[in-house]
């Protein structure tokens, strides 16, 4: 018992590592996720607006082009 004890206690340190591996790329999955979402969002924003912002500068050339 004492042998199988030791045996684990010596490999244990170089299977945490691999485990915590293992979760830090599942947390940067999610994160990046997150952040992909996130800037989907922003980009949509952006786009909605650049447009709408042409469609007043149209309308105030057209009116400025009638008076």
């Amino acid at each position: 018992m004492a042998l199988r004890k030791r045996l684990f206690c010596n490999a244990k340190p170089t299977l945490l590592p691999c485990k915590t591996a293992a979760f830090t790329m599942q947390n940067n999955r999610f994160c990046n996720a997150l952040i992909k979402r996130w800037l989907g969002k922003t980009y949509l924003c952006e786009k909605y607006l650049q447009r709408s912002c042409f469609i007043f500068a149209y309308i105030k050339k057209c009116e400025g082009e009638i008076k």
